[in-house]
């Protein structure tokens, strides 16, 4: 098949993904928001104004670890069973799994960039921050895509051989997010456990859209991007060593 074909059959699984969600609901695509919008208003309230966290541009520099932790979380956490979920389809038209999870990824990055324009732009205008900022907002949004998507195409295939991953995911997830610097800066971590942040590979999604969002220094931002890619390329070399091991068996297991 030529990736057009690769694509029509993405689009169209993602459009029936969409419909099928929102129908017969009342608020529809509004329930997209709401998620982040509870998270951010909680967190900003426990953070700020109860812990008194002294970090400039508090609510900006929230958004810009929560914003992409949240895409993070439910790409995995709905990616993860997908294969098993949509087996039927696997087996029966012997559709390429790619196109089966490329669809659900395409589906929850959809929602990733309505909550960045439709929640982070009130809270940007009204900021310091210059606006040409946002023109990079492509460099950052590249590298938490690639590694994702890797991450997901990896848990998604082990699935398929090991249930448990399905129901692991979520509370590892829960773990890392205390260990994540979402909320709070890296500079709060303790010097003998950096050690911790410099080996979470989220941290390297992040930070572009934190240095971006709360603007230090462009050389700041661009380094954090690099090594973001570097992230990224690891995973998707992972993901391919991983699938060339285990596709032989895949359609005999799902």
């Amino acid at each position: 098949m030529t990736f057009e074909q690769y694509w029509v059959q993405i689009t169209e699984l993602t459009l029936a993904s969409i419909k099928a969600r929102y129908r017969r609901t009342f608020a529809g695509f509004i329930w997209v928001l709401l998620n982040p919008l509870l998270q951010f208003g909680v967190q900003s309230l426990v953070f700020k104004q109860f812990l008194k966290l002294s970090v400039n541009n508090y609510y900006l520099f929230l958004l810009g670890g929560l914003l992409p932790w949240i895409f993070i979380v439910s790409t995995l956490s709905m990616g993860t069973p997908v294969f098993i979920a949509h087996g039927h389809l696997l087996r029966s038209f012997k559709i390429n799994p790619f196109v089966i999870l490329a669809s659900q990824i395409l589906d929850n990055f959809i929602n990733f960039i309505a909550s960045v324009i439709l929640i982070l732009t009130p809270f940007y205008l009204f900021s310091d921050q210059p606006l040409v900022n946002i023109l990079a907002l492509p460099v950052a949004i590249l590298p938490l895509l690639l590694c994702t998507a890797a991450m997901t195409f990896i848990l998604a295939t082990l699935n398929v051989f090991y249930r448990d991953i399905n129901f692991v995911i979520g509370f590892v997830m829960s773990i890392l997010f205390f260990l994540t610097p979402v909320f709070y800066p890296r500079a709060y971590v303790p010097e003998h456990f950096q050690w911790i942040i410099d080996v979470n590979p989220f941290v390297y999604l992040i930070e572009p859209f934190r240095c971006l969002f709360v603007l230090s220094s462009w050389t700041d931002f661009f380094t954090w991007c690099l090594k973001g890619f570097g992230v990224s390329l690891m995973m998707v070399l992972l993901s391919m060593y991983v699938w060339k091991k285990r596709r032989n068996d895949f359609y005999f297991r799902i």
